[in-house]
């Protein structure tokens, strides 16, 4: 066969592949440029997405190509018209959520937002939380200088620092974290509802936060995640900011720089990471090849492989593994099953034994579970579910529901985290449910007393009138 036989027979079998993302990258990048506060909003799953799926494409069109976690050849193949059909149903139902006119009914037209902006005790919601916030991160540098080496300076592994000399402010931020910086992000915003300010106390002590993640010796995946949660309110509050639109563009602006500044801080991170605390620089290079364009895609193409390459699925042992026997119930299982499945088991638990553990999750689990057809069922479920909490959390933000967006961001957590690596064990733990439980309480509480609120000034305004 000719050279040019073999160059035409590659285009048409890389066609669909090729199509397919760049369908869904093209959809992606119309949000951000023509609604980019819907950018902003779902920027967590726009960037994992768009990610995971380039991984793809790459393992389709240059494959084989080996894999050093996986100790096997990967690709070629068409794994991305799955998941792009996958990630475009989340699209989908994001859009059909926040259609324009949905989004212009989330103003609270009759003027009760504005009486919820303090408690009863005549201290802001804003106030308070700055304070709290100060107090949290002042315990987090005190940690960081008294308890030990700092990790960045030591050369070592975040995970370990954590493990061996993390204090209970450092322990609480690895839980509750990137919640933290949501809450940052709503103080930060809401003024702009007023047609005031942005409080820019709280982009201070965003700022602090990370940078203490990155002496703690965290990367890409901890700034991102945190970033990607402070910029939701924020996109929340732009959606219906119409009368505020100069000091949205100018935001817009600074974000865009600042996160050109996080890029650069986190590009940094990695490749200290790499030559300084892995002793790695020699292989640099290849090290990031292999972790940008294969380690994303690397688990999905084998989901691809076994369930629709070769039928080889089971939905008994998968929510059994899933939700029952575990190799450690405390962590995301859905990695764990699916190591389990691509390793040899002794050296999959040996990873994970270790704090690690590979990326992806989604949309693979669900394929895991429901077979080939089953699992675009699963995932249009999942995006439904996930695409109306969101705007059920902007509409809390824009109508200032302060407390009940404290008790719906570890669900914001959940439900992000399940479609960025496909966790679902969490659903099935009594914690979840008791969060549930409170976050609709809150709601149905603080509700009422914004109702309270607006009928105690209707009634002084009409005594007034009288």
């Amino acid at each position: 066969m000719t050279a040019s036989g073999l160059t035409s027979g590659f285009l048409i079998d890389a066609l669909p592949s090729a199509s397919a993302a760049f369908i869904l990258l093209g959809a992606a990048l119309w949000i951000v440029v023509r609604r980019p506060s819907l950018g902003m909003i779902f920027f967590l799953v726009l960037f994992a997405f768009a990610w995971r799926l380039v991984s793809v494409l790459y393992i389709d069109v240059s494959g084989p190509i080996f894999s050093d976690q996986l100790e096997r050849n990967l690709g070629p193949g068409l794994a991305a018209v799955p998941i792009a059909i996958s990630q475009g149903l989340v699209v989908f139902a994001l859009l059909y959520s926040f259609r324009r006119e949905r989004i212009g009914r989330l103003v609270d037209v009759d003027g009760s937002r504005q009486e919820s902006r303090s408690l009863p005790v005549g201290i802001s919601f804003a106030n308070l939380a700055f304070l709290a916030a100060t107090l949290f991160v002042a315990g987090l540098c005190a940690e960081l200088l008294v308890s030990g080496p700092i990790p960045l300076f030591a050369g070592i592994e975040r995970f370990d620092y954590t493990r061996l000399y993390g204090g209970l402010f450092h322990l609480r931020l690895m839980d509750w974290g990137p919640m933290l910086a949501f809450q940052l992000g709503v103080f930060f915003a809401v003024p702009l509802l007023h047609d005031r300010p942005t409080d820019w106390r709280f982009v201070a002590l965003f700022g602090a936060l990370l940078l203490y993640l990155f002496l703690a010796g965290h990367r890409f995946s901890s700034l991102y995640v945190y970033a990607s949660f402070f910029v939701m309110p924020i996109g929340a509050v732009l959606t219906v900011c119409r009368e505020a639109a100069a000091r949205a563009n100018k935001i817009l602006r600074l974000l865009t720089i600042a996160g050109g500044v996080l890029l650069g801080l986190t590009v940094g991170a990695v490749v200290y990471s790499y030559i300084v605390v892995r002793g790695e620089g020699d292989a640099l290079r290849a090290k990031l090849t292999e972790r940008v364009l294969v380690q994303q895609g690397e688990m999905w193409w084998m989901t691809y492989d076994r369930v629709f390459l070769h039928g080889d699925w089971g939905a008994r042992h998968a929510a059994y593994k899933l939700f029952v026997d575990p190799f450690d119930p405390a962590r995301n299982s859905t990695m764990q099953f699916l190591m389990e499945q691509a390793l040899p088991l002794q050296r999959a638990h040996h990873i994970l034994a270790q704090g690690s553990a590979y990326t992806g999750g989604w949309p693979e689990v669900f394929f895991e579970l429901a077979g080939p057809l089953g699992g675009f069922v699963l995932v249009a479920l999942s995006a439904i579910i996930f695409s109306e909490f969101m705007f059920l959390l902007t509409r809390c933000v824009v109508q200032e529901r302060f407390v009940t967006c404290v008790f719906l961001t570890p669900i914001l957590y959940a439900l992000s985290i399940t479609i960025v690596s496909g966790m679902v064990n969490s659903y099935v733990q009594v914690t979840f449910l008791i969060k549930l439980i409170l976050a609709l309480l809150v709601y149905v509480a603080e509700d009422r007393w914004r109702s309270s609120l607006f009928l105690s000034r209707r009634s002084a305004d009409c005594k007034k009138e009288a």
